[in-house]
């Protein structure tokens, strides 16, 4: 199994962008990505980091039974039907509601519809193929967990492509090993830094209670206390613990994308920033 080949260490500073020495570390927020060959080989090589994350984690033998035919059958689909010479792995743990460790695959392949990938219709009984993602809702759902996809960029290597990412989350155990700790240095930093590694280039505005990270397309990300809030579009503002700035910034990074192929204009915030 390849080392991860981007993610922040914790500790570090800031803007690094230096290799995670093993797939452990989840739940010190560390956020690794593997490149996945584009090849047959891209399902089991995706199998084998999803055994070594989720064995970390403590997650029961059924639901990482299930995690490792779930992603097997994602990555296949990026390979096969999407950029196969640029597919990614990620993961990384959330904390908003229940923790979660959440699986991603990347690829390049441009965007098409902005919305979660539709259940399609059962395939014949007697057909080899195409009850992929049937299998993925299921055993999501079974898991505890949710699916999706998403426009996003990439992470690996220096410039950021666009693409797409479909993830899937499942839920972390009670006794799971991972604690909720913040990094060990100013949470808007490990945000910007975040943020910086995907090409968004966000400015800071500190104030004296809040901190606000702000983005060229009129998204922020709001620093208070042990918060971090964001403003969905249309949808109203989001509160994540302050250590969850890996999540924050997905869906930062998600957004931004599909703001930009809207041609949106810049945005003011709907709440006072302070």
């Amino acid at each position: 199994m390849d080392e991860p080949r981007t993610a922040e260490k914790e500790g570090s500073p800031p803007d690094d962008r230096s290799d995670v020495g093993s797939a452990g570390g989840l739940g010190d927020g560390a956020f690794p990505a593997w490149p996945l060959p584009p090849g047959p080989q891209a399902a089991g090589t995706a199998r084998a980091i999803v055994r070594s994350v989720f064995g970390d984690l403590g997650i029961p033998q059924a639901a990482l039974d299930s995690a490792q035919m779930i992603v097997s059958e994602i990555a296949t689909n990026a390979v096969v039907h999407g950029a196969r010479d640029r597919v990614e792995l990620w993961a990384h743990i959330s904390h908003r509601t229940r923790p979660a460790v959440t699986v991603q695959v990347f690829d390049a392949a441009p965007w098409r519809d902005p919305g979660e990938f539709p259940v399609p219709p059962a395939a014949p009984p007697d057909a080899c193929g195409g009850r992929g993602l049937l299998l993925v809702d299921a055993l999501t759902a079974e898991a505890g967990g949710r699916w999706g996809v998403h426009p996003t960029r990439s992470r690996i290597g220096p410039d950021p492509a666009t693409g797409k990412a479909v993830y899937f989350t499942v839920p972390l155990p009670a006794a799971s090993p991972a604690p909720q700790t913040p990094a060990p240095w100013p949470a808007h930093e490990r945000v910007r830094a975040l943020a910086d590694a995907r090409g968004l280039r966000p400015r800071v505005s500190l104030g004296p209670d809040a901190a606000v990270i702000h983005f060229t397309v009129g998204l922020w990300v709001w620093v208070k206390g042990e918060s971090l809030l964001y403003e969905r579009p249309g949808h109203g503002v989001v509160r994540h613990p302050v250590w969850d700035a890996v999540e924050v910034v997905e869906q930062i990074v998600r957004y931004s994308e599909e703001l930009a192929m809207e041609g949106s204009a810049y945005r003011s915030p709907s709440w006072d920033l302070y």
